[in-house]
């Protein structure tokens, strides 16, 4: 059996909020020791930094690497390398604390660090690590004329003159030993950074992330695979999980007397015309004979079924369910596009008597606007479909069916009327793994389905990034980390797919809307958005910078195997980086082509 994850990774937020503390110096200068030292800790413990290794965090992967503080939860440091300019300033907004560490003396990007931090309202402190390197070679030299008093004295003030900046004041420096933590001045520097957490516990308030959706019952499950096999099975019920959400099956019966344009309206609801290859046959006749599956274009596993139509002979409402097969739906909508008749109460109840679901919907409700728009004082367009509507629904509690849901809806114009308090139903009512497959499957035809999309594939990208980077044992060049692309890969392209970026998807909308291709492609801006292979992963890859600390310190309270990863969490966190701000440019450039096709907002 595995060991359990250190006490510290234990789920679930601290009541007081993280603090966040960043030790920060060139490769080589000593960061690791000092770590361990500050934390009470020697090399051979479980969550020590290794001295003398390569760093996790280098100009490869320059975000920062976490080791949580053994005794106290929501203390927090982070080794950060300052090989290159610049590469310590973007986490000024998220660190509490700044360490600024060398071995020799502090030079000008220190100094500058330091007033940005300072001038940020961020504490700072310095450390001289190897200080007892220094002694000794010290005590050699002068021989009996050595005092190890004034050899500190000295060596402190030599490096705080090395600041340079009258803005830093007379800082003290901290002297650190290479080989005894507790001796010089670490017990002092471990004392300073206890003050500052009763401090900042007083005034800080637990990390909390609004689109992050890391359920109890998930943690409960991740935590229970760790202790029956370790991170190997967490990956495979994460990998089971994400499976299972990406290949729900949902099929929906669209049903209703013959004439009501069923078939106008799964095309519309799968965003295609009628003249479309793949589209359901339309006619003035009743086209449909027997129940014909229409998968949404891309999502073979969210199926439209177009029902033939109830009250022709061939299907009477008596015995029309079972003509039908009805067990297979998850739900009916059933569809009526003039006056309700008694055909849509008798296959109403009996929908509900089989133990389905239905929603009654009133299509071709833009001739009804027309119609009633050449009366002398035509009625405004609200009071025409409010009046639709409240007749139907009187006709249903006549019959009993009070709790009957009802929408007016036009298939020429599926983003008016009723479309969002129809889709909003149905989202709310499908068991959670269909409802992933619903929203996902929907053509992009409004700013609130892109929204949508953009926040339920946020839910899930903490376990893509977990998955990749557990999956992976070698790393990939020119990355300092592991992580399996293939997955990436995988996950990108549907993303692509689902704000509608593909080739096939811009080539419906070029028609639908009557834009040239190439002036919707214009108004895709990202990487991703305009091609995937695998060399544009690797790339993205390269470029991310890893998680915000907040949002890594998120993860390492909610996510009960976090103190487990080691190294791997440079993989989360870039992965995590690399897949949210694809999102984020995918949505963007989906909006940004939907407004060019409709020019307007919608």
């Amino acid at each position: 059996m595995p060991p359990k994850p250190p006490q510290s990774s234990a789920p679930a937020s601290p009541e007081q909020g993280d603090i966040s503390v960043v030790l920060v110096g060139k490769t080589g200068t000593g960061k690791s020791a000092l770590l361990n030292a500050v934390r009470g800790m020697v090399e051979e413990d479980v969550g020590a930094a290794t001295v003398g290794a390569p760093p996790a965090a280098s100009a490869a992967s320059p975000c920062p690497v976490m080791y949580p503080d053994p005794s106290h939860r929501n203390l927090l440091m982070w080794e950060l390398p300052m090989d290159r300019e610049g590469q310590a300033e973007r986490w000024l907004g998220e660190a509490d604390v700044f360490i600024l560490v060398t071995d020799g003396k502090f030079e000008g990007a220190h100094a500058h660090l330091a007033e940005e931090a300072q001038a940020a309202g961020k504490r700072v402190y310095f450390a001289r690590t190897k200080a007892d390197l220094e002694l000794h070679t010290l005590k050699r030299l002068m021989g009996e004329h050595y005092e190890r008093a004034e050899a500190l004295r000295a060596l402190r003030g030599v490096c705080a003159e090395s600041l340079g900046s009258r803005s830093l004041g007379e800082p003290f420096v901290f002297l650190i030993s290479a080989f005894e933590p507790d001796a010089l001045d670490c017990p002092q520097l471990r004392a300073a950074l206890l003050k500052d957490v009763q401090m900042y516990e007083k005034v800080l308030k637990p990390t909390r992330l609004g689109f992050e959706v890391i359920s109890e019952r998930e943690i409960a499950e991740i935590q229970e695979a760790y202790e029956l096999g370790g991170l190997s099975e967490v990956v495979t019920r994460i990998q089971c999980s994400l499976e299972t959400i990406w290949n729900a099956q949902l099929d929906i019966a669209v049903t209703g007397e013959s004439g009501a344009g069923k078939s106008t309206f799964v095309n519309a609801l799968r965003g295609l015309s009628d003249e479309d290859e793949g589209a359901a046959a339309t006619g003035v006749t009743e086209t449909t004979s027997q129940p014909t599956p229409y998968p949404y274009p891309g999502y073979p596993n969210v199926v439209l079924w177009d029902l033939p139509g109830i009250g022709t002979p061939k299907f009477q409402a008596g015995d029309y369910l079972e003509a039908v097969e009805f067990a297979r739906y998850d739900f009916f909508i059933i569809l009526a596009s003039e006056r309700f008749k008694e055909n849509d109460i008798h296959l109403a109840r009996a929908i509900v008597g089989v133990g389905k679901r239905f929603y009654f919907v009133r299509t071709k409700v833009d001739n009804a606007l027309e119609a009633m728009g050449r009366r002398k004082s035509p009625p405004t367009e609200e009071e025409v479909l409010e009046e639709i509507r409240n007749d139907c629904r009187e006709k249903f509690a006549k019959a009993g069916l009070e709790e009957a849901k009802v929408f007016v809806l036009s298939s020429f114009e599926m983003d008016k009327y009723d479309f969002q308090t129809f889709e909003d139903t149905l989202e709310q009512e499908l068991p959670s793994h269909k409802r992933h497959a619903f929203l996902l499957s929907l053509p992009n035809i409004s700013s609130a389905i892109i929204e949508k999309k953009r926040q339920l594939l946020h839910q899930e990208v903490w376990k893509v990034a977990l998955v990749s980077s557990l999956v992976a044992t070698v790393p990939l060049p020119g990355l300092a980390f592991t992580c399996d692309v293939s997955i990436l890969l995988r996950k990108l392209t549907t993303y692509r797919q689902d704000f509608g970026l593909d080739v096939a998807s811009l080539s419906r909308l070029a028609e639908r809307s009557g834009k040239p291709l190439e002036v919707l492609r214009a108004k895709v801006h990202s990487t991703l958005g305009r091609g995937i292979n695998k060399d544009v992963v690797i790339g993205l890859l390269g470029k991310a910078t890893g998680t915000g600390l907040v949002v890594a310190n998120f993860f390492f309270h909610r996510i009960p195997i976090y103190g487990a990863l080691a190294s791997g969490t440079i993989s989360f966190h870039t992965t995590y980086s690399m897949l949210s701000q694809c999102l984020e440019e995918l949505a963007a450039d989906s909006q940004r082509v939907l407004l060019e096709a409709f020019e307007t907002a919608v």
